[in-house]
């Protein structure tokens, strides 16, 4: 199997092939179109690698280069899992940049999936017609934030941050079937899925076919990718039930000991998400006593002393006494990624520079 031998891609209801997807794409008024056409001019060169960038999430951003048979056997694995079948229908409503977008065409030159691509927004559903028959649909959370119709669209893939318990539990209404993938670029998309509405429901995140899973003496998950030559190491922490099955904790740099009690800040923050308006996040400050204190900051102005009395109430109903952030921090605004996610330890240190 080599890249060579898969250079055909029915996109948005043309059958195009090799250079002729370029030119099509060149073409085109939309950006994820145009990002299309510099991707598949690039996988359509003798050269058996490919670059492809980070997100930035835990470290600076920065291009890896992969082998392009790598990214088909992954789309194989990805194939295998939600049994994909030549003609059915995907929508690439993520933007061809990152890992996530890339590996949505190459799914559709391996498996022979109709290929609609629209322009990454924060409503994709607005672009798809209510009676259109769509097999596949990756989005991110936030994507399906607010969401109570998904139409026609059989399977839903979740990626790039976490599910809060609210939307979580607003994904049971919906009909789709709805899987959170567990992956970064440097293992070439997913490596593992859990469904998360309907029936199969589960609490922990399954591998693809060939994948497995342990943990070193840090307690994070490292994995085994049959496609890639080496192990890849986390800064996960997991509860690994089995070489195949794991549930997510949390990011070991994020976690806070606080009075000797390891408090894991995904975990609180999901508590909180219906209930703070604005972004913010759970971290950590040092503390003579405690050694870590909790504290909590919110891309916002300065609360009201109303507003402020109203969040402290909040916090004590819906965390534990040992999980409430001892202070409360107001910075407008946070640093992000490019990709959208919130870089925590830069906006702690504008704290310092205030």
């Amino acid at each position: 199997m080599t890249h060579l031998d898969y250079i055909e891609l029915h996109l948005n209801g043309h059958v195009l092939k090799g250079n002729a997807i370029v030119e099509f794409c060149k073409n085109s008024t939309l950006q994820n179109e145009i990002d299309l056409g510099i991707f598949m001019a690039d996988w359509l060169d003798s050269n058996p690698n490919i670059e492809v960038q980070t997100s930035g999430s835990t470290g600076t951003p920065k291009t890896i280069a992969v082998q392009k048979k790598q990214l088909l056997q992954s789309a194989a694995a990805t194939t295998k899992f939600f049994n994909f079948l030549e003609g059915e229908v995907a929508v690439l409503a993520l933007p061809i940049k990152y890992i996530a977008g890339k590996m949505m065409v190459v799914r559709a030159l391996y498996s022979k999936l109709h290929l609609k691509i629209i322009e990454p927004t924060s409503h994709p559903f607005d672009s798809i017609s209510d009676d259109e028959k769509i097999d596949f649909l990756p989005l991110t959370p936030m994507q399906l934030q607010d969401v109570t119709n998904t139409k026609n669209v059989q399977k839903i893939l979740l990626g790039g941050a976490p599910i809060s318990e609210v939307l979580e539990q607003a994904l049971q209404t919906l009909k789709a079937d709805i899987y959170h993938g567990y992956g970064m670029t440097e293992t070439l998309s997913h490596v593992a899925l859990r469904k998360v509405n309907g029936k199969g429901k589960t609490p922990y995140y399954t591998a693809l076919p060939g994948v497995n899973f342990y943990i070193n003496n840090k307690e994070c998950l490292c994995i085994h990718v049959p496609f890639i030559p080496h192990p890849i190491v986390t800064n996960d922490l997991v509860e690994l039930l089995n070489e195949t099955t794991f549930i997510w904790k949390g990011r070991a740099d994020h976690v806070v000991i606080s009075g000797g009690i390891k408090l894991f800040p995904e975990h609180l923050e999901n508590k909180l998400a219906a209930y703070i308006p604005h972004p913010f996040f759970i971290a950590s400050i040092s503390d003579i006593v405690l050694g870590e204190k909790l504290c909590l900051l919110i891309e916002a102005a300065q609360y009201s002393e109303e507003q402020l009395n109203q969040l402290k109430f909040l916090l004590q109903q819906h965390l534990k006494k040992l999980e409430i952030p001892k202070l409360i921090y107001f910075q407008k605004p946070f640093i992000y990624t490019e990709s959208g996610k919130i870089q925590r330890k830069q906006t702690m240190q504008l704290l310092d520079s205030r």
